[in-house]
């Protein structure tokens, strides 16, 4: 058994990250890697439930994205995709990983769509989890809770505040604990104004839409069918605009299903990825 929980500098930042690896010791044959990757102004904490579930076959690495959790905030600027692959791909070449198995929650999944296009080689799989290739229009505007921008919301609610405010964007709470909502408000509320405000922007900018055919990677999506993030027809769509792709909705679900139902995922994942394997 392996288990680092450790801090890695990679670039302009030093990353927050864990590795856990709960294979049998005596296996003669190297476990392949899952890397978990967080949502919008949130942490590797996320991912808490699975590893368990996902370590005693694989080694599972999760991290906090730069400005996140425990990782150092990133200097002041614009914040862009491309600089999420390049922290992930970096973290991975220090740690000696060659390729793994993205799975991203929500905007995470985001990320994994950039890095599967700029490093289809360095992954087996992707599965992108509640996540849209392009932000709905509506919830730009939803997002601001009658303020001027994000920013302003931010200003004069904090993050956390705000979270409240729009939390069943984010999970489902029809489904949610009262217990798990007022942690997941409470995990938000950690991520500092100006990271949240820039993370914002870069998604807002992002469209991946017309790149989805150029990604070759065996991708499985993964979706709540009343997400408002992840809406049901543009999962659809999205699945039907690439080469290798799996879509499962999770029947009566909103958003946050890593959270609401993580054995399901991981079953779902685990199904995919042996299917995978044999072809």
């Amino acid at each position: 058994m392996k288990h680092v929980f450790s801090k890695m500098q990679v670039g302009d930042i030093n990353i927050n990250y864990e590795l856990a690896d709960y294979t049998a010791p005596w296996r003669t044959d190297e476990p392949e890697t899952f890397l978990l990757y967080h949502g919008y102004s949130r942490n590797m904490l996320f991912w808490e439930q699975w590893v368990p579930l996902l370590a005693a076959h694989y080694r599972v690495l999760r991290f906090d994205a730069r400005g996140c959790g425990e990782s150092s905030l990133p200097p002041a600027g614009t914040m862009t995709f491309d600089q999420l692959v390049g922290d992930s791909l970096g973290l991975m070449d220090k740690l000696g990983i060659r390729r793994a198995h993205w799975v991203g929650e929500s905007s995470g999944g985001i990320a994994g769509l950039a890095f599967a296009l700029a490093h289809p080689d360095r992954l087996h799989t992707l599965t992108v989890c509640d996540t849209p290739f392009k932000r709905p229009a509506n919830i730009a505007a939803t997002y601001t809770v009658g303020e001027a921008d994000r920013a302003a919301a931010f200003a004069k609610y904090g993050v956390g505040g705000w979270c409240r405010k729009t939390l069943s964007y984010r999970i489902d709470t029809t489904k949610a604990s009262p217990e798990l909502c007022e942690w997941y408000i409470a995990q938000m509320d950690r991520t500092p104004v100006p990271v949240a405000v820039e993370k914002e922007k870069m998604i807002g900018r992002g469209d991946f839409w017309p790149l989805l055919p150029g990604i070759k990677v065996p991708t499985l999506i993964l979706a709540g069918q009343k997400s408002p993030l992840a809406e049901e027809e543009k999962m659809k769509a999205m699945q039907l605009h690439m080469p290798q792709a799996k879509l499962v909705t999770f029947e009566g679900y909103g958003h946050g299903i890593n959270l609401l139902a993580p054995e399901r995922c991981v079953s779902e994942i685990r199904q995919f990825v042996d299917t995978q394997r044999q072809r």
